[in-house]
């Protein structure tokens, strides 16, 4: 993943000219401007997003004006956050920019300025491990609404990020699942529900958030099965637009619906007979 992140920034930032090196690799007297990537620590994630390594990008310019440094921060960060990046092996892995790790540095000794920028590198899925997901059909159903609802510019993913998900795009996931009792005959199955949205840019992704729990809000009943007229109720449905769309999601609800408990079938009486008398 560092070396797919090193190609990238090679790629995409001419300013400095293919220097991008690891921290042993540069020197006092190395051409300036130039970036050093650091690997941090590497943690399990999420079911959904895999898992969570972090990479600091540091890039450093000449003691001249901490502006060029933010030029430059700038660049960086344009071309990395949020943005789905392949190993030479097919893996697929997103960063997400999470800040500076400090305060602007000053290097005295070898004349420089920098600062450095955290990243989460999320690995979504390995391109040679083939999962099968199980088929979740109250998920199935609201993407089939969501699709509705959003139109096919929208992708729709159930239970975890595919391999090479595309913008914008929405992923519903089961948070929880619960059984209350009704009545004798029939008991209640609630479902709760988390929903991520991607937009394209920061201003859809937040018209996304709207549309859904606008929507799910004005229908309340959703349908399980159009045909056989099954429908599931939604409630409790909430949007946070500041909560993260890859790893958190932004709109939490619950699915319910009456289910009538299964019948046993009892054998018929055939005869009843009765021998005896009364006593006085």
């Amino acid at each position: 993943m560092r070396v797919a992140i090193r190609q990238h920034l090679i790629d995409t930032i001419p300013a400095i000219e293919e220097r991008c090196f690891e921290p042993h690799a540069a020197e006092a007297d190395t051409p300036k401007p130039y970036l050093v990537i650091r690997q941090g620590t590497e943690s399990e994630d999420t079911a959904w997003t895999g898992f969570r390594r972090i990479i600091e990008v540091w890039p450093y310019v000449s003691r001249t004006s901490f502006t060029e440094v933010d030029a430059l921060a700038d660049q960086i960060i344009n071309q990395l956050d949020k943005q789905l990046l392949a190993t030479e092996t097919g893996e697929i892995f997103t960063c997400q920019y999470l800040g500076t790790t400090g305060s602007d540095d000053v290097d005295h000794e070898w004349d420089l300025i920098t600062r450095g920028l955290r990243f989460a590198v999320l690995a979504l899925q390995p391109a040679n491990i083939q999962e099968t997901v199980v088929e979740y059909n109250w998920l199935t159903a609201l993407s089939e609404w969501t699709r509705q609802e959003l139109g096919s510019d929208w992708d729709i993913y159930t239970q975890m990020w595919p391999l090479g998900y595309r913008r914008p795009c929405v992923l519903w996931r089961l948070s929880q699942i619960g059984v209350r009792s009704k009545t004798r005959g029939a008991f209640e199955v609630e479902k709760k529900v988390v929903g991520h949205v991607l937009g394209s840019t920061p201003n859809e992704e937040v018209a996304g958030v709207l549309r859904l729990v606008e929507g799910i809000g004005r229908d309340v009943k959703l349908p399980l099965n159009a045909e056989r007229r099954i429908y599931m109720t939604a409630s409790d449905v909430k949007g946070d637009y500041q909560a993260d769309g890859l790893t958190r999601g932004q709109i939490s609800l619950t699915l319910s619906r009456m289910t009538a408990r299964p019948s046993e079938e009892a054998p018929l009486m055939q005869r009843v007979s009765n021998e005896g008398g009364w006593k006085v």
